[in-house]
């Protein structure tokens, strides 16, 4: 996907608000088995491939992260995934570069990593990882429209998949939120703001929700 994600090997992420959804168990992310870095994550994140883009007026560099992500739709209801040596499978998406509207970025992407055109939908959710630095990621749901699925920029392989394989494939927390937020077909937006929390063990990474809404 996208956008600074790296490798995380274990992270408890939780639900606090939203009485219909169940708490994540803590999980084995299996990507790589390293620590991640104090630098931006790929998001899981979506980023990685591009440098930081700046947001605001005289922004300062490496403080504000935008990016995009997409669960892709065929006419078969297959969802489209990506796998990458940082994070294993998840949904196509990346960083939006600097002067770069949110849905020219998630064509962009999505064509560079999967070869595919898509017609972008609606907004599903909003993540914000707080700290330096802070990376918000906005996830939409898509259609697929021409093109058959071909690994590109940073993906080892793309394929189509049932949406039930697809959730047992992705094993990312946040990016696992993000699809099954979007495969709930409720209306709105979810927002969720989360954090990394230290911890001694140089092996782990755990994260904890700061907020949660249904707009």
């Amino acid at each position: 996907m996208n956008v600074g994600r790296q490798p995380y090997e274990e992270i408890a992420l939780f639900l606090l608000d939203d009485a219909d959804a169940h708490p994540q168990p803590r999980v084995d992310e299996g990507e790589n088995h390293r620590r991640p870095s104090s630098g931006p994550e790929r998001t899981g994140e979506v980023c990685g491939r591009s440098t930081l883009t700046p947001v605001g007026p005289g922004g300062n560099a490496g403080q504000d992260v935008v990016g995009v992500s997409s669960v892709v739709h065929d006419a078969d209801g297959r969802i489209l995934l990506i796998k990458t040596p940082e994070a294993g499978w998840e949904l196509p998406g990346g960083q939006v570069k600097q002067g770069e509207d949110l849905t020219s970025a998630l064509l962009r992407e999505v064509r560079e990593e999967t070869g595919c055109q898509i017609e972008v939908g609606r907004l599903t959710s909003v993540t914000v990882r707080t700290g330096v630095p802070r990376l918000t990621v906005l996830t939409f749901i898509c259609r697929h429209i021409v093109g058959e699925p071909r690994p590109g920029d940073d993906s080892l392989e793309v394929g189509w998949f049932a949406s039930d394989t697809a959730v047992a494939l992705v094993t990312h927390p946040v990016e696992l939120l993000r699809l099954t937020d979007t495969l709930a077909e409720r209306d709105g937006v979810v927002y969720r703001a989360y954090r990394r929390v230290a911890t001694d063990n140089q092996q782990h990474e755990t994260y904890e929700v700061l907020d949660f809404h249904r707009w």
